[in-house]
């Protein structure tokens, strides 16, 4: 073997110093063993997780259980529309032609007209949170917010069709059922 100009000194290790030589040597096979399988590994765990999320907010799995609930809510029964939504399913649909006639509130590509109107009513009817509300519509708290505020700039604008002033009772009514009440009094 030729001399390459290092000088090795090859003394016989003692005890203590081949025990610590052999345990970083074990540790950096440990290292070694590591990297080796998350590089052949490692990606294939990524895709199954990226795949599960997927698969969880995936459009196409999700359409038919929001289409079946508001199915549920608004055209199987009409006391669940009375409890959900505090109206029947008349007086909903009547709402629903109202506001997306005079107060402009349109079908966006992944929500109905009717279900924007269906969260924005149960939202108000049972004080419920967005939190509540996304899981039970299946929608992201963005898209219930979202959703909330198109069905309010929408209900505002029907504020002059749905509240009329009201005509004040004259002195001189006819009917009886105004004579219990005087103009000017007030009862203590």
């Amino acid at each position: 073997m030729a001399n390459i100009g290092v000088n090795m000194d090859l003394q016989p290790l003692s005890g203590i110093e081949y025990i610590i030589l052999v345990e970083i040597v074990f540790q950096q096979v440990l290292v070694l063993i590591f990297c080796l399988f998350m590089a052949s590994h490692g990606h294939s765990l990524r895709r199954r997780c990226r795949n599960r999320r997927e698969v969880r907010y995936h459009m196409s799995v999700r359409v038919p259980k929001i289409i079946s609930h508001l199915h549920y809510i608004i055209n199987d029964n009409g006391s669940v529309c009375i409890d959900k939504l505090r109206m029947d399913r008349n007086a909903f649909h009547t709402l629903v032609l109202l506001t997306k006639d005079i107060g402009g509130l349109t079908n966006s590509k992944s929500m109905s007209c009717c279900e924007k109107l269906a969260m924005f009513l149960n939202i108000l009817a049972h004080h419920e949170k967005n939190r509540s509300i996304k899981v039970d519509y299946i929608r992201s708290g963005w898209s219930v917010s979202h959703a909330f505020n198109e069905c309010l700039s929408a209900i505002l604008k029907l504020t002059p069709l749905l509240l009329v002033n009201p005509k004040p009772v004259l002195e001189d009514e006819i009917e009886d059922r105004w004579k219990w009440f005087e103009v000017g009094e007030i009862i203590a």
